[in-house]
């Protein structure tokens, strides 16, 4: 071997070099560039580990429920929603996609049209 050949040993790889690669924006701040892939990564974690009570656990819970589902499910919780004016949600499309769902009050209570 020359004295200027470097063995193929000791030559970078270019897979390596992309894996290291990170996504950097520019930036003006005086501290440098943000990894803005790891915060949102660190944002998702502690949004999946937030502990909620009450209302916020109804809602969240709809919310995932609404996320995870098919097109057919979101058509029928949207359906029975808007037309039983928010007191009625299903999510079975067969049974929605029917007839016009009917306004169910919760018990004690009665519903007044404006």
């Amino acid at each position: 071997m020359q004295k200027n050949e470097i063995s193929p040993v000791e030559q970078p790889s270019e897979e390596k070099e992309i894996e290291k690669k990170v996504h950097t924006y520019p930036s003006s701040s005086s501290r440098g560039p943000k990894n803005w892939d790891r915060i949102a990564k660190e944002a998702e974690e502690e949004e999946k580990n937030e502990k909620y009570d009450g209302d916020q656990a109804v809602n969240r819970l709809f919310q995932q429920i609404y996320a995870d589902s098919s097109d057919e499910v979101k058509k029928a919780m949207m359906k029975s929603f808007t037309e039983s004016k928010g007191t009625v949600l299903s999510t079975n499309w067969d049974e929605v996609k029917r007839d016009k769902v009917d306004c169910k009050p919760p018990s004690g209570m009665e519903f007044k049209k404006w």
